[in-house]
């Protein structure tokens, strides 16, 4: 899956970096733990609204996508939004599954 998963990461960071106003600020991390993918998308805190889109449906785009792709090799994956530390906002309305922690299970 290492290949697949950074082709995926390739292609968040690339559809992101179209999304927001600072593209340079676009961090796109991924991780895997056996067979799931995790995708990390760090974007400037004034473009976060852009990535979740309204109603929160381009960050859900972004997630069908993704797992779509991911699935292709019977594996799972999660796209999350990360937040400032110091920015301490509730967690994003569209998110559709719980923050993975390391080590933890998903």
């Amino acid at each position: 899956m290492s290949g697949r998963s950074e082709q995926i990461g390739d292609y968040v960071q690339f559809v992101v970096e179209q999304l927001v106003d600072n593209s340079e600020a676009v961090k796109v991390t991924e991780s895997v733990e056996g067979d799931d993918l995790y995708v990390d998308i760090e974007v400037d805190p004034g473009d976060r609204g852009r990535v979740i889109g309204k109603n929160g449906r381009l960050i859900r785009s972004l997630r069908v996508v993704v797992r779509a792709a991911a699935g292709r090799d019977g594996s799972t994956a999660q796209v999350e939004l990360v937040e400032d530390d110091e920015e301490q906002a509730p967690q994003d309305p569209a998110s559709d599954s719980a923050p993975h922690e390391a080590g933890a299970e998903a």
